[in-house]
């Protein structure tokens, strides 16, 4: 949780003063944005000495960056973890004192550094190396400075400058830090800030399908296509990376808008121009050799520009999720979901805190007292979370009659329980039409039938009433009205995952945050239901293995607190 603070706070500079300073086409703008990142992170160690939140801090931070309004944010992702991992080794290795805090400083301001070189070799490839050097051999001639500064030199002044800001962007993060700690008594603090209890940040929908073979195909391409450039004839990679680049910006536009900017082909265009001219060095004023190699560089750069733009969309398969969620990275996804929810009051704060450059170190310490009070709100909505209660099994199982005797052993334990059963026509696998009836009332409503009908939705073979769902949906509202200890739902499926069905009403509960919810849920669709909304524990009950009165008892004892 406290680094789900660090984060947040983290990630509210990184996404402001990043697409600030990126839309102003500021120069070193990443340079800029790491020092002052630096600067907070040492700032905020100050108060938790913690080994390791900084590093688990940068995760968070990383992916929270990926809502940040840029077409490209893997190599941000990237940097930002890359220096949270730089200043937790060094600080572990050197120990919590003021010559760790700069050397570690030093080292991560420089990661940006360096990430701009290897990323530019990485996308153009080791021909735009060799193009710098002749390039500046060039200008270094002309300014008649024989053969030296050699590029080395230039480049390990820049690097010089770079470990020496980060130094002391370190050292000052260590002396605001400690300041801070002396002085917060005194410290005035404006409203305190209240996280919302929901984000969206892992909701499952199905507005774009995702596809595993996309994106395993996107992997080989890249690599496929690297190696077509560099070993091939130009002319033959040429019309496979345009292929490539049609696809992609036709079905991932977004990603791909940076194709619409002239600009971008500008930048190209003289990529291509200076090869011709400086790729062998002064003997020929344009070289058809180099102008090749230009095409190449270009070509790299568009293939990789383009797999990329396909493969940060597929990442984003609910199959990948489901993956990571269950490989031990629940805690992961729980605090970058507490993140998310507080960003938006952060975001406020920090535009009311930085109207003036003379403001910011009051932002600074105001940001350091925030920790307390956020870390102390996060506490707080984990435990007030109400529990969710799951029943799962598979289709025609018998789910339903085990939730009937489930809700009569509750109420005969004094439980007050709210909610709706569903009823198929049948009592077989035949069944083509479904009810949905009132645990208190007995009121049935008609909710879906296999008879076909265009006007209402569907949803597999069957087709909904707008009736049944609005009745099911006023069912589960009534619960926010009259005093619930349980809402019984059977059951949820497609439809809610898609925002649809009883989610509207789901989502006012879970808003509200006043009763603990019983679903009922095929196999297939539990783990995604399971994030579907930012709710408390989950226990899960299986129909083939858990009796109705061993589920009755687990739930009276996690809600009467034995």
């Amino acid at each position: 949780m406290k680094a789900a603070v660090v984060g947040s706070l983290w990630a509210t500079i990184e996404i402001i003063l990043g697409s600030l300073l990126h839309n102003l086409r500021v120069p070193l703008a990443g340079s800029i944005l790491s020092f002052i990142t630096v600067y907070l992170v040492i700032s905020f160690f100050q108060v938790w000495k913690i080994n390791g939140m900084i590093w688990r801090a940068g995760l968070i931070c990383a992916l929270m960056k990926s809502i940040s309004p840029s077409a490209f944010i893997l190599g941000p992702m990237i940097g930002i973890f890359s220096q949270a991992i730089i200043l937790d080794f060094v600080i572990r290795i050197l120990g919590k004192n003021s010559f760790s805090y700069m050397a570690g400083g030093a080292f991560a301001v420089f990661s940006a550094w360096a990430q701009l070189v290897v990323s530019l070799i990485i996308i153009y490839g080791w021909n735009f190396a060799i193009l710098f050097e002749n390039i500046y051999s060039f200008f270094v001639l002309q300014l008649g400075l024989g053969q030296e500064p050699r590029p080395v030199y230039f480049l390990t002044a820049i690097s010089l400058i770079y470990l020496i800001s980060g130094a002391i962007a370190g050292l000052l993060g260590s002396i605001s830090g400690k300041q801070y700690l002396r002085d917060k008594k005194t410290i005035n603090l404006s409203n305190p800030l209240e996280p919302n209890i929901q984000s969206n940040l892992f909701i499952h929908s199905r507005k774009r399908d995702h596809s595993i073979l996309i994106l395993i195909t996107s992997f080989i391409v890249l690599i496929a296509g690297m190696i077509l450039i560099s070993r091939f004839n130009i002319w033959i990679s040429i019309p496979v990376v345009a292929v490539l680049i049609t696809v992609a910006y036709f079905y991932y536009p977004d990603n791909m808008r940076y194709l619409r900017k002239p600009v971008f082909w500008i930048q190209l265009g003289i990529i291509v121009l200076l090869s011709a001219l400086f790729k062998n060095g002064f003997d020929q004023f344009f070289s058809p050799d180099g102008f090749e190699t230009g095409l190449k560089i270009c070509s790299r750069a568009l293939l990789i520009l383009g797999s990329f733009a396909i493969i940060s969309v597929e990442l984003k398969n609910p199959v990948i999720k489901n993956l990571l969620y269950n490989k031990g990275f629940k805690n992961l996804y729980q605090a970058v979901e507490l993140s998310f929810s507080a960003l938006p009051g952060i975001m406020n704060e920090f535009y009311m805190q930085s109207q003036s450059i003379s403001g910011f170190r009051r932002l600074t310490f105001t940001m350091l007292n925030r920790s307390q009070t956020l870390l102390d709100s996060f506490t707080e909505m984990e435990k007030s979370r109400k529990p969710v209660f799951i029943l799962t099994g598979r289709i025609n199982q018998g789910k339903t009659s085990m939730t009937r005797e489930i809700v009569s052993e509750l109420k005969k334990k004094g439980l007050t329980v709210n909610g709706f059963l569903t009823f198929g026509n049948t009592n077989d696998s035949k069944r083509n039409a479904y009810f949905i009836r009132d645990i208190n009332t007995d009121r049935e409503e008609y909710l879906c039938s296999t008879r076909i009908d265009k006007q209402k939705t569907s949803y597999g073979r069957f087709y909904f009433e707008k009736k049944g769902i609005s009745a099911g949906n006023k069912t589960i509202e009534q619960s926010l009205k009259t005093p619930t200890d349980l809402l019984v739902i059977d059951e949820l499926g497609p439809m809610e995952i898609n925002n649809q069905g009883w989610a509207p009403a789901i989502e006012k509960v879970v808003k509200q945050n006043s009763t603990a919810q019983f679903w009922v849920v095929r196999e297939k669709l539990v783990k995604p239901m399971m994030r579907k909304w930012n709710i408390g524990d989950i226990i899960v009950f299986e129909l083939e293995s858990d009796s109705a009165g061993y589920i009755a008892d687990t739930i009276t004892g996690k809600l009467k607190g034995r």
